[in-house]
């Protein structure tokens, strides 16, 4: 009989430690890190991502560095969309692009990009009308400078078109393709 209520005191313990810890996680979101599947539907991130890709994204994204692919919250009269996007500048960054080229704080990034139609380089949606050769733009405190990996995706939601994207509208960081290819 003391057996059965030291189990049952043991029972009652545990589960009051679990229902601690669960609502401690809970209350401090360290519980919340967890990776959500994606589906790249577009081309607009080729070469480094292609259309039909799965990848995962964690949310919160954390600290970013350049080159991060994130997700951000685009919001239009069509609605509110998550949007995958290369980090090319933060906060106090000098950025400007030539020929296509990304250039941060005075250096050429060498991350993957492509020009489809040299010929589209200029659109009337775009803040500086050329779309491969703009800048320098200093990066504000509290944004981030996203860029499209396909430079000549015209009127694609990036900070060529809708300008800096404040660090509040970061979603979640991807990582890795479901197949198991680093996304940097």
């Amino acid at each position: 009989m003391a057996s059965t209520k030291l189990t049952g005191l043991r029972l009652a313990v545990w589960v009051v430690a679990a229902a601690f810890l669960t609502g401690a996680l809970w209350v401090t979101h360290a519980g919340s890190r967890w990776p959500s599947v994606y589906l790249m539907t577009g081309p607009s991130m080729e070469p480094g991502l292609e259309a039909g890709d799965y990848f995962l994204a964690w949310r919160p994204a954390g600290r970013l560095s350049p080159g991060d692919l994130v997700i951000f919250r685009f919001v239009d009269e069509d609605g509110e969309f998550h949007v995958l996007r290369r980090v090319a500048g933060l906060p106090g960054d000098r950025v400007e692009m030539r020929d296509g080229v990304l250039v941060r704080d005075g250096r050429p990034e060498s991350w993957p990009f492509q020009i489809l139609k040299r010929a589209a380089s200029t659109s009337p949606l775009s803040r500086e009308g050329n779309l491969y050769d703009w800048g320098p733009w200093i990066v504000p405190a509290d944004s981030v400078l996203l860029l499209s990996d396909t430079r000549d995706m015209i009127g694609w939601p990036d900070s060529r078109f809708i300008g800096f994207v404040a660090l509040d509208d970061i979603l979640a960081r991807a990582t890795v393709t479901l197949s198991g290819r680093r996304l940097r």
